[in-house]
């Protein structure tokens, strides 16, 4: 049997971004009209003449509320990514960074549960090897597992974020892993 030229797992409705989106446009929508019902009545100038610093509040606090905005934005478009081939794994673990791992840089694959039972995969990989490295920005997803789990590994990925069933999933990507990578966690 023929075998594609490679594996890209289907990214699900973007359901956690929008949520996190929604809360945040309430949030800030909240917190501006505070701002503009406390100080927007406040005048430019103090009656000696000086500037009012209480008037620069509103348009402060929309333009900050504006730019936390953008990592939730990003998040919404650059939703998480994996594709595998003969040569490298590609993972986008959260918006910002596409990692591109070569199988050699790779020394095991494991499949876990994070909070809330969620399907998380893990990527050590071997020390010193070429390829992406990843950064603390790529790494949100394995900051919210347990110690131990951090300490072995390099990366995560939720497994949820993607169509299909999570066991069928991580078969997948086991059938494009050279054979001296150690699978831990995988079914079947």
């Amino acid at each position: 049997m023929a075998q594609a030229a490679a594996l890209t797992w289907r990214r699900r409705f973007p359901r956690r971004a929008l949520w996190r989106l929604g809360w945040y446009l309430f949030a800030a929508a909240t917190v501006a009209a505070g701002t503009v019902l406390l100080f927007g009545a406040e005048p430019r100038r103090l009656p000696d003449g000086a500037p009012n610093p209480l008037a620069l509040a509103p348009p402060v606090a929309i333009t900050l509320l504006a730019a936390g905005l953008l990592p939730l934005t990003a998040a919404l478009l650059r939703r998480p990514r994996l594709r595998a081939d003969h040569y490298a794994l590609q993972v986008r673990p959260g918006s910002l960074r596409t990692l591109l791992l070569p199988w050699s840089a790779v020394a095991e694959l494991a499949a876990t549960a994070g909070p809330g039972d969620e399907p998380v995969l893990l990527v050590r990989r071997l020390p010193g090897a070429a390829g992406d490295i990843p950064r603390w920005c790529d790494q949100a997803v394995l900051r919210t597992l347990n110690a131990g789990v951090r300490g072995r590994y390099q990366l995560a990925l939720r497994v949820d974020d993607f169509t299909g069933e999570p066991d069928q999933r991580l078969r997948e990507l086991a059938a494009w892993a050279p054979q001296r990578i150690r699978l831990t966690g995988f079914p079947g």
